[in-house]
C-alpha cells in the first residue's frame, strides 16, 4: 500500500484521505496525513475519513490509538461521521 502513497505524495492539491487500512503508528499516521496538507492555491480544508471495522478487537484498539495520534496532530472529529478536521 506504501506504493499508492508514494505516488501522491507529490499532488498538493490533495485535500481528502480515505485511511482504511490497519495503522497505530503515530509516524506513519502524520507521514500519511500530511501528504494532504501540503499547501496549494484554494486549499481551504484537509479532512481524513478513518475506516475501521470495530468488531474485531485489535481493529478497534488501533483506531483508538490513530483517535490519540489525530489529537496530537491537532485533528478535530466529527463523531457524526467519524470525520476528522
Amino acid at each position: 500500500m506504501s506504493g499508492y502513497f508514494f505516488l501522491v505524495q507529490y499532488l498538493p492539491k490533495l485535500d481528502t484521505l480515505f485511511l482504511a487500512l490497519p495503522v497505530s503508528w503515530k509516524g506513519t499516521l502524520a507521514q500519511y496525513a500530511g501528504r494532504i496538507h501540503r499547501e496549494h492555491e484554494g486549499k481551504t480544508e484537509v479532512v481524513i475519513y478513518d475506516y475501521t471495522d470495530s468488531a474485531v478487537p485489535m481493529l478497534a484498539r488501533m483506531k483508538q490509538r490513530r483517535e490519540k495520534g489525530y489529537k496530537n496532530l491537532g485533528y478535530v472529529v466529527d463523531s457524526g461521521m467519524d470525520r476528522l478536521l
